[in-house]
């Protein structure tokens, strides 16, 4: 009796296991192409609505967001942003281009 038991046990195990459709890792990506000011990026994920934002790119420069708000993950985005604009640039120019306000071009959401 024990046995069959343990086989039943397994074969519905085995059943459930195999009705979980596999993702291999690979996350389905939304690609919105947009132009918005760096200054007025916040305000305008609020309006529209976006929720779970994966990447933001500018003309040159793609990054994924890591955080724990969309507003830390922004911030974040910033700072390395800036970074990357000293070492191609000028500090000055980099300053510049960072108080002014730089386009953003694409947003890639998940699904």
């Amino acid at each position: 009796m024990r046995k069959y038991v343990f086989l039943f046990g397994l074969i519905m195990v085995s059943l459930c296991i195999l009705s979980i459709k596999p993702s291999y890792g690979l996350e389905s990506y939304q690609t919105k192409e947009i132009e918005v000011s760096s200054n007025d990026f916040l305000e305008f994920v609020h309006n529209e609505g976006i929720k779970n934002i994966k990447r933001i790119c500018t003309d040159y420069y793609c990054e994924d967001l890591r955080g724990s708000s969309i507003e830390k993950a922004f911030s974040r985005f910033l700072d390395n942003y800036e970074i990357y604009l000293t070492e191609r640039f000028d500090e000055a120019q980099a300053l510049e281009m960072m108080l002014k306000g730089f386009p953003i071009t694409k947003i890639e959401t998940l699904y």
